[in-house]
């Protein structure tokens, strides 16, 4: 991109920001929680923007309708040395026969949105038909968790791995790579020991996997089992250092010398700027939360999960916002919690799981409040696969779409997040992973409280 080019994209933005027609979301949710299918609804929602029905279609945001909303659509990408969100793709997928989820996401992608209303106000400039600009980004969910590196030296980073190994050896054993790694000399050479090394990076590299499948979220570097553009490169050739520190100062060229060069990389070229480019000047912040898949997880788990949500909303500014601050020092005013998937449970059982969510996110929400905004909590089905009805008994239970597939109660949800409730949960919960509902190629991707969602993030731009 030419120096000119940059400069006019900056001016533009500037432009776009003081006149409040901008917005960035981002949209922060770990792996497998439903990020990707919430990206492609809120963009099918965009799309259906301005056609007839629009409104009854998403009766939550008010807005739409006062302010006379005529278009929606995608607009093109600010950054087009970026891949674009995989939209078309995720709605073939879903409107396919049979249908399938859409693909999880395996590098950074992004997608502009645009709507067009009609402005009533009568300060300079207002009035007439104005664009709302939407920038979302998506990534791995699996490297969301390296942000918590940015202000970790090597040294903080092995000993906040040390602290967890024993606490989640129960579900995931990281006996191999310690052992490997206890036979590592930290003074001696990287050269005379690279093979060595390297075995060790393996075993570490499947202990993370194995933390994944236990359902652990605290899974660092993420990299290591989501490599990217970045797979085989030097910079992922490295192990936290969890054995007695080295007796002296390691000397340049030294396997601990070497690791920890590879680390500060990792966290300089990689984490920083995955940080730059998806998180730095974003506006509202959408926290998406699959509580129920966390419920299934043990003792572990909670704990783990407590640990998560505190230190991932470490590395984000809150506060209100200006155009001034939003040019040179952006701060999020803006903040939901979202247990997504709510569809799995009946309708009924709904507020206990906004309560759970709560309980789930207090001590990350209370740091947010100390930066002046209070978040928001809602459930949350970007794409419904189930609805709830009412049988002949007086039972809601949920159905799906294909014939064959009896209406069934999953059963109860907590509504508070404690190891006993956990094990309570695990043991009389059927939780059943949905397939996608099925659609015609011109149906609406059903939802819950999408349109909810979109009041709170727009409704006061327009």
């Amino acid at each position: 991109m030419s120096v000119l080019s940059t400069i006019s994209d900056v001016a533009r933005r500037g432009r776009n920001i003081v006149l409040d027609r901008e917005i960035r979301v981002g949209v922060t949710g770990l792996s497998r929680g439903g990020k990707t299918a919430l990206i492609t609804a809120l963009t099918a929602a965009f799309q259906r923007f301005g056609s007839e029905g629009a409104a009854e279609a998403f009766p939550l945001f008010r807005e739409y309708g006062q302010h006379r909303i005529c278009y929606g659509g995608i607009a093109s990408v600010r950054d087009r040395a970026v891949p674009p969100f995989p939209f078309r793709q995720a709605m073939d997928s879903l409107k396919a026969s049979p249908p399938s989820w859409p693909s999880p996401t395996s590098d950074v992608s992004e997608i502009r949105l645009e709507l067009r209303y009609h402005d009533d106000g009568w300060w300079p400039g207002g009035g007439g038909l104005r664009s709302l600009y939407v920038d979302i980004w998506d990534y791995p969910g699996e490297w969301l968790l390296d942000l918590m590196l940015l202000d970790m030296s090597y040294e903080d980073f092995s000993s906040r791995i040390a602290g967890r190994l024993d606490r989640v050896r129960p579900v995931a054993d990281g006996s191999a790579w310690e052992q490997l790694g206890a036979g590592l000399d930290p003074l001696a050479s990287l050269e005379s020991q690279e093979r060595q090394m390297a075995a060790a990076v393996a075993a570490y590299t499947a202990w993370l996997k194995s933390c994944k499948e236990a359902g652990l979220a605290m899974v660092v570097p993420g990299r290591f089992i989501l490599p990217g553009i970045h797979a085989g490169a030097r910079l992922l050739q490295f192990v936290p250092w969890i054995w007695a520190p080295p007796a002296s100062r390691p000397p340049s060229g030294s396997l601990y010398d070497e690791m920890r060069r590879n680390y500060d990389a990792y966290r300089e070229k990689v984490v920083r700027r995955f940080y730059r480019e998806c998180f730095s000047h974003i506006d509202r912040q959408i926290v998406v939360i699959d509580c129920l898949n966390a419920l299934m997880g043990g003792a572990e788990t909670y704990t783990d999960i407590n640990e998560t949500f505190e230190a991932l909303l470490e590395n984000f500014a809150y506060g209100g916002s200006s155009w001034w601050s939003r040019l040179f020092s952006p701060k999020i005013d803006r903040l939901i919690f979202a247990a997504s998937k709510c569809d799995r449970v009946t309708n009924d059982e709904h507020p206990h799981m906004l309560s759970l969510l709560k309980s789930m996110v207090s001590g990350a929400a209370a740091r947010v409040r100390s930066g002046g905004i209070e978040p928001r909590y809602m459930t949350l089905s970007a794409i419904s696969a189930a609805r709830c009805r009412q049988l002949p008994d007086g039972q809601l239970a949920l159905f799906t779409d294909y014939p064959g597939e009896r209406p069934f109660y999953p059963g109860t949800v907590p509504d508070s997040w404690s190891r006993g409730d956990m094990e309570f949960f695990r043991r009389g919960f059927k939780l059943r992973e949905l397939r996608p509902p099925l659609l015609d190629l011109d149906d609406d991707l059903p939802h819950q409280r999408l349109d909810q969602l979109l009041s709170y993030l727009l409704g006061d731009k327009l």
